[in-house]
């Protein structure tokens, strides 16, 4: 007898075949995206490209605004200082206060730069006048016979034998004129020499080989003068003896 088999179970697949029994298919929305998968927590990121959410970077501004702070101090000293000539000082304040200002948010840029432009005129007047002392202290114009053919004020060092000069007082003399010895004239040299080197032996010891040097050349000379004249002698200073000058200048001066 054969054994009748059990009945199928619906249930477990049959080998050599697809399993026994129908499938149930629900309807349903359309399919999630990313394949079938549900959407990450908090959504999809945005499409490259795009940003969302964040706001433009502006930059920082720490300056306060311009003239919040008053008007600067230096600024204002450098101004005045300027004007009475005292550039030096001057010049250093407003150039601290054209740095200052927009950091502080002051006042007077007008005033440093004022300040600054009127010490350079002092700068350049100051040049222009000591150009003109040089000058006016410069070698005479001579002639092919070394005669002066102008009349400048000169250094007594600048003195030769044979000048005139337009006149000549006691006392000490930084500078003294000489002119053309054609013209009336207050007094001609007639020796130079230079008196024994060696430290400053004091003003009467200098006084006294200047005079005795000057009056000894106008004996030795042996002219008589047209006029009634006195001598002269010029001797430097302890200043000048320092500076390594040592001549002496002797003077025939009309009385």
């Amino acid at each position: 007898m054969d054994p009748t088999p059990p009945p199928p179970n619906p249930e477990q697949p049959q080998s050599g075949g697809n399993p026994p029994g129908p499938y149930q298919a629900a309807a349903g929305g359309p399919p999630p995206p990313g394949g079938g998968y549900p959407p990450p927590p908090g959504g999809y990121p945005p499409p490259p490209g795009e940003y969302s959410g964040y706001q433009p970077y502006t930059g920082r501004n720490d300056l306060p605004a311009p003239g919040s702070g008053g008007t600067n101090t230096p600024a204002i000293i450098g101004f005045i200082l300027s004007i009475f000539g005292i550039v030096l000082i001057s010049i250093v304040l407003c150039i601290v206060a054209l740095s200052q200002i927009p950091k502080r948010g002051q006042r007077g840029k007008g005033l440093a730069i004022a300040g600054l432009v009127i010490s350079g005129l002092w700068v350049v007047l100051g040049g222009l006048l000591v150009i003109g002392l040089i000058a006016s202290y410069s070698e005479p114009d001579r002639d092919a016979s070394g005669q002066v053919t102008t009349t400048v004020k000169t250094k007594p060092d600048k003195l030769k034998v044979g000048d005139c000069i337009t006149g000549i007082e006691e006392g000490t003399v930084r500078d003294i004129k000489v002119q053309p010895c054609d013209q009336p004239n207050g007094g001609k040299v007639f020796a130079v020499f230079e008196l024994p080197a060696g430290e400053w032996p004091g003003l009467a010891a200098v006084q006294a080989a200047a005079e005795k040097g000057c009056t000894d050349r106008f004996k030795a000379l042996k002219q008589t003068p047209d006029k009634p004249s006195d001598v002269f002698f010029l001797h430097p200073i302890e200043n000048g003896w320092t500076l390594g000058d040592r001549t002496a200048t002797c003077l025939l001066v009309p009385e």
